[in-house]
């Protein structure tokens, strides 16, 4: 077949369209007697210059609108749409057929807000808001129970707060809902990869552990719920007593069957364990219980399930501590407290008064975070180095990122005075995600 490029001219712009030569076009016997016939249905339509830029003009416009709708469903699509309930799915499918208009980011208060964290009350009461920030600034995908979440905090009485509203929390931590006495947030941990705990914040940067994921914090919510219904002889039909199960949705209900607590007739702690998940308040309740009829080997073995389930959080370390001293056992008293301090942030042992007993207890309470580290690092002996070998540094930056956080627990530093240098920490760790993270919540 022979195929010739002919220069064709549209408008001012020069290009190449091709062109069939007779031979390839015409079918035949004989060179003097061939027929002619098309190739195809018919003979090619002509089309004219001007007709043939309109069309492809139309096309163009076609195609980038269909690519903003694309990345904007991408963007603030939920991971579960279920999560969000009907009304929430209206709404994403009528943001995802709008066109991106408005510029990628936008001064708030004096910091940068994404363009993706809405803090539209809609969003906010139906956690789209924060399902958006987490994407955008924490590039982790959010939990499919996310939406079920922030709907169960609202029935339990607190007040949806944007997830921007970071100023002076905790550097880790997105906010949620804030309640009388705390706020509780995602904390976002790369220990073992990148998870999503649910925490209360007191004092802006003191943690308690409330759930370890979205889901669990929902089902136990309902298993409390009833558990209260049934202690108080409510009528569980009634969904006005109920509003936690309301709440959650489908989601709640792919979680829990109503019912199933009362069923199995065991106490609130025993079934979390067994059905739902570990919990710190459950696992002390646990150990109060085996105090009470003096069963010491038994609380032991819950403090020790206890402390193997949340080994990176310090509380479980100070709750043993002081189940060691009210049994005047002072020197294993003193060595769990002063193992919550060298092994767990700071921030996680409770409160700030938690704190402040755990280092007297320890024997530091006079001294600075600088000094007792330290001590800490003298206590390992003359030839550590020999065992340990050369540290990298992202090894350096991530101990210096903790050491940061503790100062910030000790209240040797605020959160704005840290979140620069604890930034450069984590990128220098190779940790980008978190440094972005931790930038994000910087205010001027």
């Amino acid at each position: 077949m022979d195929l010739r490029i002919e220069p064709t001219k549209i408008s001012g712009v020069r290009r190449r369209t091709p062109r069939l030569a007779a031979s390839a076009r015409l079918t035949g016997r004989g060179r003097g007697s061939e027929k002619r016939r098309w190739i195809g249905s018919g003979p090619p339509r002509r089309t004219s210059p001007a007709r043939a830029l309109v069309v492809a003009h139309t096309r163009s416009r076609v195609m980038s609108s269909a690519l903003a709708s694309a990345r904007l469903s991408a963007l603030v699509a939920p991971a579960s749409t279920r999560a969000l309930g009907c009304e929430a799915t209206r709404r994403v499918r009528a943001r995802s057929r709008a066109r991106v208009s408005a510029p990628a980011n936008r001064r708030r208060d004096g910091r940068f807000v994404p363009r993706a964290s809405s803090d539209d009350a809609e969003d906010l009461t139906t956690g789209l808001a924060h399902a958006e920030y987490l994407r955008s600034v924490a590039a982790i995908t959010p939990p499919a129970e996310l939406g079920a979440l922030v709907a169960v905090l609202q029935a339990q009485g607190g007040e949806v707060v944007a997830p921007s509203a970071r100023d002076g929390l905790h550097p880790l931590c997105i906010p949620l809902a804030t309640r009388e006495e705390d706020t509780v947030c995602l904390k976002v941990s790369q220990e073992d990869g990148v998870t999503l705990e649910v925490v209360a914040v007191s004092e802006r940067v003191h943690l308690s552990l409330l759930a370890r994921t979205c889901a669990e914090y929902v089902h136990k919510a309902m298993v409390q719920e009833e558990a209260a219904l049934l202690e108080a002889e409510a009528d569980e039909a009634d969904d006005a007593a109920r509003p936690v199960a309301s709440a959650a949705g489908a989601v709640g209900a792919s979680l829990y069957e109503s019912g199933a607590f009362a069923t199995l007739g065991k106490d609130l702690p025993v079934y979390l364990t067994l059905r739902v998940g570990k919990f710190p308040d459950a696992m002390e309740a646990l150990t109060q219980k085996h105090l009470d009829k003096h069963d010491e080997m038994s609380a032991f073995v819950t403090c020790d399930l206890y402390k193997s389930t949340f080994g990176a959080w310090g509380r479980p370390h100070w709750y043993l501590s002081n189940v060691y001293d009210d049994l005047g056992r002072a020197e294993e008293a003193r060595d769990c407290a002063r193992f919550a301090l060298t092994d767990c942030e700071w921030s996680t042992l409770g409160n700030g008064d938690d704190l402040d007993a755990c280092l007297r207890r320890s024997g530091w309470g006079d001294k600075s975070v600088d000094e007792i580290k330290a001590i800490i690092d003298t206590r390992r002996g003359p030839n550590r180095d020999a065992f340990d070998g050369p540290r990298t540094d992202a090894q350096v930056a991530e101990e210096l990122a903790l050491c940061l956080l503790d100062k910030l627990a000790f209240k040797e530093l605020t959160v704005k005075e840290s979140i620069q240098r604890l930034a450069e920490c984590y990128s220098t760790a190779e940790k980008a995600s978190l440094a972005k993270l931790v930038m994000s919540a910087y205010s001027l």
